[in-house]
């Protein structure tokens, strides 16, 4: 039986909307790309993952700026704290004394050369090909202020091909050439997580996605993936539908480890809020019909709706639920579903109405008026790379090299890896400058605020709050 799921869209699911591990297998990808790779938003890039993976980006992006979690701060939103991204400006110029010249590995007295190690080619070629293009993006940006001390930032970018022994490789290949990891994106780091940890003096600014990567103390992860789910967003929407809906509320996942692990956690973050579940079962991602599910929805009286999977059986479910007849006042299909797949004129009489949490602003435009760093990841990203699409890859990959800026400016001129990994454990409320929720970098805490996003007549808008981020209710519900 085809059990592969768009398991990278699972895997983007629990980033932005769970924080739970998410773990993929070679069988996944591999049906994954037969499936197109849709409703990923991965990129329409026309560069192919071998390209990008041959090519150097240049980095940069100044942390000159306002300051924290975007403008805004009605309470319980996200504010902006000193301390927190983007609270100062980084110095681009060399000081009267020079900068040290060549410092450490990867250094020179004009220059700073970076790792990325990414899954670029393999089952489905340039699937995170975003989160190098966001790093390159960033970096680019800031040597267009000058660098970080008169140093520009190289980026060198490495394909592990969707092989555990191929990422382990290429970081243990870099590790004499590279200051630093930057933005790496791949569900394979664990092999680079065997290197990193028999390497704790070198930096690693990435998202890590596997365990073994993010229980590193030398891992600096924008977003940390903990085990479990937040609570704030299931407080939040108990308190707006009221003890009738979240009593009555139906769970989907697709028959994926990872999809399956993410509905856990959130069924039982939410049960501990008082939630029950009526209705709930575990489908095939090939599933095309969801007729029976709509009669069982109807017969057990739901009022609500997660789903853990692409947003392709979304999609169909909601489509599903429209012929019959069958309307919830309560449909969550989760962060996934901000997708442009999600509002085609083909899926929007079915999707309108739907109320979904996301735990970054609207990175793909919606928020640029109000958040600056959206406008300012777009306008470089397009420079950098015209062709790729904005997408959670390339936010993160953004992101991270805005916390490896931040951090560098911070040790000093004479840059040294002690130095960068000291700056980096003083970094524990970090929001990319209001483009993520907050969250701890050095403590490895999960982000748990977040937005909401309604669905109308086929666009997405934010619903609340204005702006910023809902910090109140929060709190996070951890499983072993």
């Amino acid at each position: 039986m085809n059990r592969g799921p768009l398991a990278a869209i699972l895997l983007a699911s629990a980033l932005v909307a769970a924080g739970c591990g998410a773990r993929l297998d070679k069988r996944q990808l591999a049906d994954a790309a037969a499936s197109g790779g849709r409703g990923l938003g991965a990129g329409s890039s026309s560069e192919s993952g071998a390209n990008l993976a041959a090519s150097e980006g240049q980095a940069g992006a100044g942390l000159a700026g306002s300051g924290g979690a975007g403008a805004g701060g009605a309470a319980g939103t996200a504010g902006g704290p000193a301390g927190r991204a983007g609270s100062g400006a980084v110095s681009a110029k060399a000081p009267p004394g020079g900068n040290g010249g060549a410092t450490d590995t990867g250094v020179t007295g004009d220059s700073i050369t970076l790792g990325n190690v990414s899954l670029l080619t393999g089952p489905v070629p340039g699937l995170f090909q975003g989160a190098v293009r966001g790093t390159q993006a960033f970096f680019a940006y800031q040597n267009a202020q000058g660098g970080v001390y008169g140093r520009k930032l190289n980026l060198q970018v490495r394909d592990d091909g969707f092989d555990v022994n191929q990422n382990k490789a290429q970081h243990q290949d870099m590790l004499g050439s590279a200051f630093a990891f930057v933005g790496s994106f791949s569900v394979v780091d664990d092999g680079g997580a065997l290197v990193l940890a028999q390497h704790p003096d070198v930096p690693d600014v990435s998202q890590a996605l596997g365990h073994n990567h993010f229980k590193l103390p030398n891992n600096f992860s924008i977003a940390p993936i903990a085990p479990g789910w937040r609570l704030g967003s299931l407080s939040y929407f108990k308190a707006k539908f009221g003890k009738d809906v979240v009593e009555h509320m139906a769970m989907f996942a697709e028959d994926a480890g990872e999809a399956k692990d993410a509905a856990d956690g959130e069924r039982k973050a939410a049960e501990s809020l008082g939630y029950k579940f009526v209705y709930s079962r575990v489908f095939e991602p090939t599933e095309a019909n969801y007729s029976s599910d709509v009669v069982n929805m109807q017969g057990a009286g739901v009022k609500g709706i997660f789903m853990a999977g692409e947003v392709g059986a979304m999609v169909r479910m909601a489509k599903a639920m429209k012929q019959q007849g069958f309307s919830v006042p309560f449909a969550n299909w989760g962060g996934n579903a901000y997708d442009p797949t999600f509002v085609t004129a083909d899926a929007a009489p079915a999707t309108n109405g739907s109320l979904l949490d996301l735990q970054l602003a609207m990175f793909a435009g919606e928020d640029a008026a109000t958040v600056p760093e959206v406008g300012l990841f777009l306008k470089w990203l397009k420079q950098v790379a015209p062709g790729q699409h904005p997408d959670l890859f390339a936010a993160y990959g953004w992101a991270s090299a805005r916390l490896f800026v931040q951090a560098l400016a911070a040790a000093g001129p004479r840059a040294t890896r002690a130095g960068l990994l000291a700056e980096l454990k003083k970094i524990d409320d970090f929001d990319g400058n209001g483009m993520l929720a907050p969250a701890g970098p050095a403590s490895k805490r999960p982000p748990t605020c977040f937005i909401t996003i309604k669905v109308t007549n086929g666009k997405f808008a934010r619903a609340d709050p204005p702006t910023g981020f809902i910090c109140d209710p929060g709190g996070y519900l951890h499983l072993s």
